[in-house]
């Protein structure tokens, strides 16, 4: 019987959409967000950028097409759900500056999402690329940032 083995792990590949941030049709901050409402909403990064108008429903066919990604199934209404799920405890992921002021970053329901939330906020502050990370409408001097914090609906501040 004859096994055939690999070599190693199969290489990384970074995921399709960075292919539109090297054509200069989205920037890598407009990929970060839609990376952080994949997380918010579970919907798929290409979805994303075309609901918000980054990119064109013609360009994400032509990416999906290109890589194999299946297209997402229209959605439909979602029946009522016959016993009630959990609630979750809803958190805000807002960004600390040494003024006191809260920028929001993100919001998300479960801690565990707003853990990975506050994970790619945290990766999105800490590039070195030299540019001032946006968020919440503003672009915010890194070296202002004091914290990123994962404030329950609950909790105050």
């Amino acid at each position: 019987m004859s096994h055939e083995v690999s070599d190693g792990p199969a290489p990384l590949r970074p995921p399709p959409e960075a292919e539109l941030v090297e054509a200069g049709k989205l920037t890598m901050g407009q990929l970060a967000q839609a990376h952080r409402d994949r997380l918010e909403t579970g919907k798929q990064v290409l979805d994303i950028i075309v609901e918000r108008g980054w990119v064109s429903a013609e360009d994400a066919a032509a990416l999906r097409q290109a890589h194999g990604i299946a297209p997402t199934p229209a959605i439909q209404a979602a029946p009522e759900p016959e016993i009630p799920a959990a609630v979750e405890e809803h958190y805000k992921i807002a960004i600390r500056l040494n003024s006191g002021d809260l920028i929001t970053a993100g919001e998300t329901d479960g801690a565990d999402k707003a853990a990975a939330l506050g994970h790619a906020v945290v990766a999105d502050l800490t590039q070195v690329n030299g540019e001032w990370p946006f968020f919440d409408g503003r672009f915010i001097n890194p070296e202002t940032i004091v914290s990123v914090d994962l404030i329950s609906e609950d909790s105050t501040v």
